[in-house]
């Protein structure tokens, strides 16, 4: 072999895609996490984990920071449309909006999977690095839906406020949802988790991260007969001789019911 030949198969065993005892940190946004993906391809590596600064810990790993850069954030994705394919670009773009601590190493992990194999990938459901993905918009969906029944508005000096719990950041995916069915209302919905808020106000909607905690006035007395009102009105539908807790808690489970009105009362 010559001495090119061999130096060129030591660069393709350098550039190998590896797992890397490094942590990488990022500023917790979507473009930031962009960032976090450029960088795991030009370096070839899988990161031990991929922290927040809301999730940094002691670690014995070295910490890579990793800024945010507009142009490679858009290079990135980018890439995602062009040589994956759109379903792939919506799966990786809701996944991240998922609770999960890992989310950001399963998506990097996928994602070299996906330019590895093509945009077929995402359709290889039973993969390990590809079903975790699902999972993550499973349980986004399923919090969609149920928060789409169960968010309770008080009225506060001529707006509607609501609160909510979520494991999941999911006002962006409420947002369609409400302000289409209240397009003429002034409101807003505050994640408590985390610190978030989707306000609409004279027909413009906006999404807010909050530097510190929301706190919503108690209701006007106005406010309370009609919460008064209300919780009657779901006293009195049940029949009580087939009252069935196990099929309640199914149907509207624990979590939802410090926010919900009808339900605040059974605690």
């Amino acid at each position: 072999m010559s001495g090119e030949g061999a130096v060129n198969v030591q660069i393709q065993k350098a550039r190998r895609l590896h797992d890397a005892d490094v942590v990488y940190l990022y500023d917790s946004s979507f473009e930031g996490f962009l960032c976090c993906v450029f960088e795991s391809f030009a370096q070839h590596e899988i990161p031990f984990a991929v922290w927040t600064p809301q999730r940094e810990t002691s670690t014995l790993y070295p910490v890579k920071d990793i800024p945010t850069d507009h142009a490679k954030a858009q290079r990135v994705f980018a890439s995602f449309g062009r040589k994956l394919g759109p379903e792939t670009e919506y799966l990786v773009s809701r996944d991240f909006l998922s609770g999960r601590e890992d989310k950001e190493l399963l998506l990097i992990r996928f994602l070299h999977l996906a330019f590895a194999l093509g945009p077929g990938t995402v359709k290889r459901t039973g993969h390990p690095d590809v079903a975790p993905l699902y999972e993550m918009k499973k349980s986004l969906d399923w919090e969609v839906d149920k928060f789409q029944g169960f968010v309770r508005f008080e009225e506060h000096d001529g707006m509607l406020g609501a609160v909510i719990h979520p494991k999941n950041y999911i006002l962006p995916l409420l947002r369609p949802h409400f302000c289409g069915r209240f397009p003429e209302e002034n409101f807003m919905i505050y994640d408590a988790v985390h610190q978030a808020v989707l306000l609409q106000e004279d027909h413009k909607a906006r999404l807010l991260e909050l530097a510190a905690p929301l706190e919503l006035p108690p209701p006007s007395e106005r406010e309370q007969q009609f919460q008064a009102l209300w919780k009657q009105f779901y006293q009195t539908l049940e029949i009580k001789a087939r009252h069935n807790e196990k099929c309640r808690m199914t149907h509207c489970p624990k979590r939802f019911w410090t926010d919900m009105v009808e339900m605040k009362d059974e605690f």
